[in-house]
């Protein structure tokens, strides 16, 4: 009820942005978030499901949805933002009569000052301190060699005086949020009064570098930015207080957000630091939060990180890869738990009345009975060769899917939306015109020509009508697909992203999505050292994970090594596959038919079958006929292995599952209705 009630404040939120909402109604007013519309009407405000979507750049969502696109922050982080400027309607504060509401301002966005800071930094004072130019490039660090303190700028005006006369110094800018920042005074040899206040902060102070979180099982805290900085410089993800006087902040966002990573407490090495870092483990040791106390082997001559990164790089970073090897340590023993088979008894017992499990109908109706049903709790991967039609047949899934009411969150990491978007209104023009139409082939439009704006003027009646049509069509699972393209918050996709939006979508909907991503090898590494079998396993697991974890289905794409391009389609052929073999539920194989080996078959007489075989695929292809493929399952935890026949139109993204001839072929000619 809270959310809902927030959510209300969309008008409020529009017009602090400049938004003209009776404009906006019209579609006359700029997108707050691409700044599109004031003149192409794309940009809407919806006063009846208080949303806004713009047509120009594809946003589409509610206050929450809105805040989180245009600070670049997570939904949970949004909906923080939104208490902040508008309170909590669960617990409002006590009201007295005539008493005047007052809103805070909005935080300055200070983004275009730290762009112009990066672009003037020449990266020397960090590097004295042992941070690579890499490192201070993610964190955005600048330099302003005559800056001015901002709250002594505006206390002067106040006082009626000249802030031209105020004194500058040079500084190492270090964002720490969108409106926040530290200035470090980069001078050597700086005298008492000027080393008062040679850090100073500016804005609204935050933790720094909480993306840690999303991206590490172990995450050093340590008291510094700088101090925080150098961890990532030796391979570890860390999170900078600021002050040992954050340290309620650090425990309030752990509260909210803590998703299992282990601790490693690295605070300053003198009194106030170490008194700081028992009081930090007794908080952690109340929340069970597990964590290692990493002072005594980061900083064993040290006072804090950055100073032991100098003294001995080497050493520093061996000390780093140790804690985190400890960390993972603790996090497997955590991870394992001992139940008593006889004490899990009343689950069965009254399993009925248990929740009922995800049970996804997937519109391919042999698929759905050989799957006992459709979709369920789990892992499944699907794999072929390349351009076979991986996407295309996983988007259709996704798509009817969606179009079942079920909430899908479709992740590409290859693809943008609109051409995954053209792929399938495609897919309805051809269903469209194959009911409705004769020459279907001619009158329904393939991806290109959908996305090709400039050919329009030449189509036919028949086939604008089919666009048009096919667009309708596909506005049913539209209102249930959610796409993400391949970054997030500036980032290459990870794992951790993955289950962040998905975790945030429940939250936000109160529905729990199926999950599909394209594709696994391009997911962004978890860790970049490692190598891709590594990283793939990694992500598996992870995906793995989440679909347990939410007890809903993910379905993941795969690519084939190229050794098993002219081999029938076989675990070996995954990329990396021993996670992709063990940890996945179902695993699924897509191939053209004719693949398999034939009885008596000799090396040379297949070679030449097969060549015969891919041509006639790129003939038909190229003649817009379909083509004959198999889904065969591989693996079935829960089931039984099976294969599938389809026959798939490439030029129009659709998969028809159709009967197997009597002779171990497909029958030949027109694409089949669907069984």
């Amino acid at each position: 009820m809270e959310l809902e009630l927030l959510k209300q404040h969309l008008p409020e939120y529009l017009q602090s942005r400049g938004v003209d909402l009776g404009k906006a109604s019209r579609s006359n007013t700029a997108c707050p978030v691409c700044g599109n519309g004031h003149k192409t009407g794309c940009f809407h405000y919806y006063s009846d499901t208080m949303k806004v979507k713009c047509y120009s750049c594809g946003f589409n969502g509610d206050l929450f949805d809105l805040i989180a696109k245009e600070k670049g922050i997570s939904n949970a982080e949004a909906i923080a933002e939104a208490r902040k400027l508008y309170g909590s309607p669960a617990s409002p504060a006590p009201y007295k009569t005539g008493q005047k509401k007052t809103i805070s301002p909005p935080a300055e966005d200070l983004t275009s000052f730290f762009k112009e800071a990066a672009a003037a930094n020449d990266f020397e004072y960090l590097k004295g301190r042992g941070i690579s130019e890499a490192v201070q490039k993610r964190f955005m660090i600048g330099f302003v060699p005559d800056w001015i303190s901002p709250q002594a700028v505006r206390t002067t005006i106040e006082k009626g005086g000249n802030p031209a006369n105020l004194p500058k110094s040079p500084r190492c800018i270090i964002p720490t949020s969108r409106s926040s920042y530290i200035a470090r005074d980069t001078r050597e040899g700086l005298t008492d009064e000027q080393k008062r206040y040679s850090k100073q902060k500016q804005g609204a102070q935050a933790l720094f570098n909480l993306k840690a979180f999303e991206a590490s099982e172990a995450v050093f805290v340590t008291e510094g930015e700088i101090d925080a900085m150098s961890i990532e410089e030796a391979g570890g993800a860390a999170v900078g207080l600021g002050s040992v006087a954050n340290i309620r902040s650090l425990l309030s966002f752990l509260q909210q957000h803590h998703t299992g990573q282990v601790l490693i407490l690295c605070l300053d090495n003198d009194e106030p630091g170490q008194a700081a870092q028992i009081q930090l483990a007794e908080a952690l040791r109340g929340l069970d939060i597990r964590y290692i106390e990493g002072t005594q082997y980061t900083q064993k001559t040290a006072k804090d990180p950055n100073e032991a990164l100098m003294k001995d790089p080497a050493a520093f970073r061996e000390a780093v890869s140790f804690l985190q090897a400890e960390a993972l340590k603790l996090t497997a023993e955590g991870s394992m738990k001992e139940y008593r088979a006889a004490d899990l008894l009343d689950y069965f017992r009254t399993i009925e009345e248990q929740p009922e499990g995800i049970e996804a109908k997937t519109g391919f109706r042999k698929l759905d009975e050989k799957l006992q049903g459709g979709l369920h709790e789990g892992l499944y991967i699907i794999g072929a060769i390349s351009s076979l039609g991986k996407t295309t047949f996983t988007l259709q899934l996704a798509d009817q899917i969606a179009s079942t009411g079920q909430d899908v969150l479709f992740f590409s990491l290859e693809m943008s939306k609109t051409e995954l978007m053209a792929k399938s209104i495609s897919r309805y023009s051809f269903i469209y015109a194959g009911l409705e139409m004769e020459n279907t082939r001619f009158i329904a439009r393939d991806t290109a020509q959908i996305m090709n704006n400039r050919r329009y003027k030449h189509y036919s009646e028949k086939e604008r009508q089919a666009i048009n049509e096919a667009i309708k069509l596909y506005s049913l699972p539209a209102e249930n697909l959610y796409i993400y393209e391949g970054r997030y918050k500036g980032q290459r996709l990870t794992v951790q992203h993955i289950k962040e939006i998905t975790l945030n979508h429940r939250e936000r909907t109160g529905r729990t999505p199926i999950v599909f991503v394209d594709y696994l090898q391009i997911i962004a590494p978890a860790d970049v050292r490692a190598s891709d079998k590594q990283n793939t396993d990694t992500a598996v697991f992870e995906l793995k994970e989440l679909s347990r974890d939410l007890k809903t289905a993910v379905f993941a794409i795969s690519s084939f090594n190229r050794d098993n391009y002219t081999e029938p389609v076989n675990m070996a052929s995954f990329k990396e596959s021993g996670a992709v073999e063990y940890s996945s539920d179902v695993l699924f194989g897509l191939q053209y038919a004719g693949m398999d080996y034939q009885p008596s078959e000799t090396e040379k007489n297949r070679t030449a079958r097969l060549r015969d075989l891919m041509k006639d695929v790129y003939r038909m292809k190229e003649m817009k006929e379909p083509v004959q493929i198999e889904l065969k399952c591989l693996k079935n935890r829960n089931g039984y292995q099976f294969t599938i026949c389809f026959e798939m139109q490439a030029a129009f993204n659709y998969f028809a599952e159709v009967e197997p001839a009597q002779l171990g072929g497909f029958t030949s000619g027109k694409a089949k209705r669907p069984i």
